[in-house]
């Protein structure tokens, strides 16, 4: 089991394993609300069952699955699920990857809109910061970003709000998944009060 921060939650974890799928993933154990524990696990299990292509090892030589806990303190929980694929004979595999952010008293999962003040001009604001960094980190588009919607993925850091999008989402194979950083100073005055954010600020 592993364990960090304050008011962290313990952390266990479960495979699925065959022929050609190793994954594994974590469960939140031990929560004093049973709850509440169950709906941060069913949300886990749902991200997780949501990238696991459904042909199975009859299509696949390869389905690779772990996890990072990105955060784990405060009373909050985001972990970051990432998965490989490649079907059988192919040259090039596939990065996928989903999260999963929620309070740990109430089994809250949280949404990217949920994050902010209501009627704020947030998805406009981290706009212009994603296009900023697509310029600094000159990622080669294969069609152009049109913006992120209030139900993006992205996960939680001790500082930092991580927005991201899938591989061939918007960018060639050899970029990956990219990423982009946003310092919870930036966003500060766009922060809702019932934001998990909060406690980080």
């Amino acid at each position: 089991m592993k364990e960090r921060g304050d008011n962290a939650a313990q952390i266990a974890e479960k495979m699925i394993v065959n022929e050609c799928t190793h994954i594994t993933y974590p469960q939140v154990v031990n929560l004093r609300d049973s709850a509440a524990q169950n709906k941060i696990n069913e949300a886990i299990e749902r991200q997780v069952y949501s990238l696991i292509p459904p042909e199975g090892c009859d299509v696949w030589g390869e389905i690779f699955g772990k996890y990072r806990v990105t955060l784990n303190d405060r009373g909050i929980l985001s972990v970051n699920i990432q998965f490989y694929k490649i079907r059988q004979h192919a040259a090039n595999g596939l990065n996928m990857q989903k999260s999963v952010t929620a309070d740990l008293d109430t089994g809250k999962v949280y949404k990217l809109y949920e994050l902010f003040k209501r009627n704020s001009d947030y998805r406009i604001v981290l706009n212009k910061m994603i296009r900023e960094q697509i310029k600094e980190k000159n990622l080669h588009l294969i069609k152009e970003f049109k913006g992120i919607d209030d139900y993006q993925d992205f996960y939680l850091t001790e500082d930092a709000l991580v927005i991201y999008w899938q591989e061939l989402e918007y960018t060639i194979h050899a970029e990956g998944i990219p990423e982009f950083v946003i310092p919870y100073e930036k966003i500060q005055n766009l922060i809702s009060e019932d934001s998990p954010i909060v406690r980080f600020i």
